[in-house]
């Protein structure tokens, strides 16, 4: 990105030639009666500010002018209304609306003879399936539109229906058959001009060679779909292909360029309100300052990487919480209101009897001592009224931190009752031990066993998130890890991963939300001595004769993730002082030690091989004085699990 101080100063200059446009169009239709004219106008800055991906802005002018087209009975406005308001919704992630508005716009496309628009219908519902994994409808949409822009020769149609599934290919990792669907849509789409959709190809054509790890080609076509975006002062494309630029940046070793364009990406996200992007933004900008070497701004991002995260997870679950904490704020701040009010009127009294004093030398001597000492007297008795309602309101406060407190502690007991207890263990597996270090009172990360039959089960998982809202998860997929082979009598481990991730989806995943967890569930046949397991994410540490070997495992959550194939099945046949561990992520990505970088997987493997002749009491110990003494004065950033066992 040579070019790119350039290539800023001409956005911010088209920038304002776009306000331009925008506030002619304004003026227009504040001085124009409601009619067609009125409504092309209406609908041509919708889509200007959807084209600079200011959507909220977009989802206002739609609506105004779906209301309008209403009262005119105009149908094919109505319809066209509709269909924009299901892709706004869609792009806010707000997809139960977006399936409403695109469904209202087929219904009167359909009945209209709508035949193009119908197409469009048709689309934006494929592309709902898409995002919901429900492949199979997504493709019989997507066919049905295919047929009417073949029927109407409509390139641009046909151009967005070969992008689209080339998207399902790439979400497959069927990385051939996806390329070719790109690269027909950008043909089509350079033959009727269409900028917006070769910048879509082109961006897409960089995510396949970014998972091929051809970077130099990736880089290729991010840059000339930003070049695009950048002319259609799309500012929420821009951040989004900025953050893939960044990354492919740092894929090449090139750090300071990625965080040159990756600090800028994040200021659009912030500019746009795009949270998603801000979140995954951060997360770049913190592996590029940490291979840079400027660790405290990697730790920085991290953080705040973090924080977005769990700003957008599960925000159904943790609806009633915030209300209770805005509440609790607010009840605060009425209190300390109270309190400044009250202490504002025992001042004013004070300055009042200061002044009546003064002005009471010009009477007689008993005057002024009966009301000298009135005044004394009142002030006395107030003050110390206004000085019991502080402290009542002190403590009343104090309270109900506490009970917030001790909430929070009660939430940590229940949460610790789900936990495989510690005798269950030892009666199951003798040799073991846990490290359990949550980052907060309550944690994401769990650990949780079963026995059915002979057969003996133990989950170690890392859930969406940490604290309050790690926590809600972790008893959510315990249940459901339960339900899956206590209730519907689930054996192999993946089955059961499977299952959890359907319920998952099923439950919690429709507004497009990626909640679930990334873990290890093994399942030792105790008759056998035979380990079968599944693993989401997190390997399996196996050590045999004092060599170390990571275990396979799958490259996807437990949940919504790029892959949606069955977990695959492993088989493990355990010898005598074969030793196992199980963690999560939390230690290896912990700052700290003298350069404040994190600890990683590496250094985490050598301290288990180096200690594997010590007893598993001596190894737990060994890793909690590693941590502690590895993160020092910085914060824990993460919640930390390991489980060793020994047959």
């Amino acid at each position: 990105m040579k070019n790119i101080a350039l290539i800023i100063i001409l956005f911010l200059f088209s920038q304002n030639l776009f306000a331009q446009k925008i506030d002619s169009l304004k003026n227009y239709i504040n001085t124009q009666k409601i009619d067609t004219n009125y409504l092309n106008s209406i609908y041509k800055i919708g889509n200007l500010y959807y084209y600079e991906g200011k959507l909220d802005s977009s989802l206002k002018y739609f609506s105004i002018g779906l209301n309008n087209s209403k009262k005119l009975n105009l149908q094919k406005y109505i319809c066209s209304f509709y269909s924009e308001l299901g892709t706004i919704y869609r792009e806010k992630g707000i997809y139960d609306k977006s399936s409403d508005n695109s469904l209202k716009a087929l219904t009167i496309a359909d009945a209209n003879n709508f035949e193009i628009k119908k197409a469009s219908c048709y689309n934006n519902i494929a592309i709902l399936n898409t995002i919901q994994k429900q492949f199979d409808k997504a493709f019989e949409f997507y066919n049905k539109a295919m047929v009417i822009y073949l029927k109407k020769n409509n390139i641009g149609g046909q151009a967005s229906i070969n992008n689209n599934l080339g998207l399902i290919y790439l979400e497959q990792e069927k990385n051939e058959q996806a390329l070719e669907l790109f690269h027909k849509a950008k043909t089509l789409n350079l033959k009727v001009n269409n900028g917006y959709g070769v910048a879509s190809n082109s961006e897409n054509i960089g995510l396949i060679y970014e998972n091929l790890k051809r970077y130099d080609s990736a880089l290729f076509y991010y840059e000339k779909a930003y070049k695009i975006w950048e002319s259609r002062k799309d500012t929420h494309s821009l951040a989004i292909n900025m953050g893939y630029i960044g990354k492919s940046l740092i894929n090449q070793n090139k750090f300071k360029d990625a965080i040159k364009i990756l600090t800028q990406a994040l200021n659009y996200s912030k500019q746009i309100n795009s949270k998603s992007s801000e979140r995954d933004i951060s997360f770049y900008l913190s592996n590029a300052f940490e291979e840079d070497g400027n660790l405290r701004n990697a730790l920085t991002y991290y953080k705040l990487g973090n924080q977005l995260n769990d700003s957008l997870i599960n925000s159904d679950k943790l609806r009633e919480i915030t209300e209770m904490q805005l509440n609790y704020i607010f009840n605060k701040k009425q209190l300390q209101d109270s309190i400044k009010h009250s202490t504002e009127v025992n001042e004013k009294e004070n300055e009042i009897i200061s002044q009546k004093k003064n002005a009471s030398i010009a009477i007689v001597f008993l005057g002024i001592f009966i009301v000298l000492l009135f005044f004394v007297i009142r002030g006395y008795i107030q003050k110390n009224k206004t000085n019991k309602i502080i402290t009542e309101q002190k403590i009343l406060v104090e309270q109900k931190q506490k009970e917030i407190l001790d909430s929070i502690s009660y939430a940590k007991k229940i949460q610790n009752t789900l936990l495989a207890n510690q005798n269950f263990l030892n009666d199951n597996i003798k040799n073991n031990f846990i490290y359990y270090n949550p980052k907060d009172i309550v944690s994401g990360d769990f650990y949780w066993a079963t026995l059915k039959d002979n057969l003996f089960y133990l989950a170690v998982c890392d859930s969406t998130g940490h604290g309050v809202p790690g926590a809600f998860m972790s008893l959510l997929n315990i249940g459901y890890l339960s339900e899956a082979i206590n209730e519907k009598n689930i054996i192999q481990p993946n089955l059961v991963f499977n299952y959890v991730r359907e319920k998952l989806i099923s439950s919690l995943s429709k507004d497009g939300q990626k909640d679930g967890f990334d873990g290890v569930l093994l399942c030792l046949n105790k008759r056998t001595n035979e380990i079968s397991y599944a693993a989401a994410n997190n390997k399996l540490i196996l050590i045999r004769d004092n060599k170390l070997t990571e275990l396979t495992s799958d490259r996807m959550p437990v949940g919504i993730g790029i892959k949606s194939e069955s977990f695959k099945h492993n088989l493990l046949q355990i010898k005598p002082n074969d030793t196992l561990y199980i963690y999560t992520d939390g230690f290896a990505d912990q700052f700290g030690g003298p350069k404040g970088k994190k600890f990683k997987y590496k250094q985490l493997n050598e301290i288990l091989l180096k200690n594997i002749n010590s007893s598993l009491t001596t190894q737990k110990d060994i890793l909690k004085t590693s941590f502690e003494n590895w993160k020092g004065n910085l914060e824990q950033v993460d919640d930390v699990c390991i489980i060793g066992i020994r047959f």
